[in-house]
């Protein structure tokens, strides 16, 4: 797989994520983010990043899903907006 697949691949999975995510209260959802962002982390670890390296990658997908998390409900996406 190249980077551009596997970069596809990683954004079809957080755009999942976030779709989950606007389905839960908004006072639950700051945890959820953060777990999932820690799963990232693990993995990064598992896969030879190292700490440092994995605590930038673990921010930058608390980043990014808190982002998609507000696209969605900006766009009324899921449940967006009335939660």
């Amino acid at each position: 797989m190249n980077s551009d697949e596997r970069a596809e691949r990683l954004l079809g999975q957080l755009h999942q994520w976030a779709m989950e995510v606007v389905e839960y209260p908004r006072e639950e959802r700051e945890a959820l983010i953060s777990e999932i962002a820690s799963r990232y982390y693990e993995d990064a670890v598992k896969n030879g990043l190292s700490a440092s390296q994995a605590t930038a990658w673990r921010e930058s997908v608390d980043e990014w899903l808190h982002e998609l998390v507000q696209v969605i409900e900006t766009s009324g996406g899921a449940t967006g907006g009335h939660g």
